[in-house]
């Protein structure tokens, strides 16, 4: 079974970013990825990395299709 294991947040750089508009759970993921200020965020789908460079999404897709095919119950949780 998978572990979840939380990343530190700086909490000035949280609190900086909700002072800015970012919701305050996205801030702290955001945080505890590095993000420093609002700027650094880019939500244009331009933006976002092509399927092949992510990591282990070839894996995903393929256990995500055999659950499907056999009718299995799953929950997919993501950030």
């Amino acid at each position: 079974m998978p572990v979840i294991q939380p990343r530190p947040a700086h909490f000035p750089t949280v609190q900086s970013l909700v002072e800015a508009g970012v919701h305050p759970l996205l801030a702290r993921i955001y945080a505890a990825r590095g993000v420093r200020r609002r700027e650094e965020l880019d939500y244009r789908l331009s933006g976002l990395l092509p399927p092949d460079a992510l990591t282990g999404a070839r894996e995903a897709a393929q256990l995500l299709a055999d659950a499907i095919e056999a009718g299995a119950r799953m929950g997919v949780v993501a950030d």
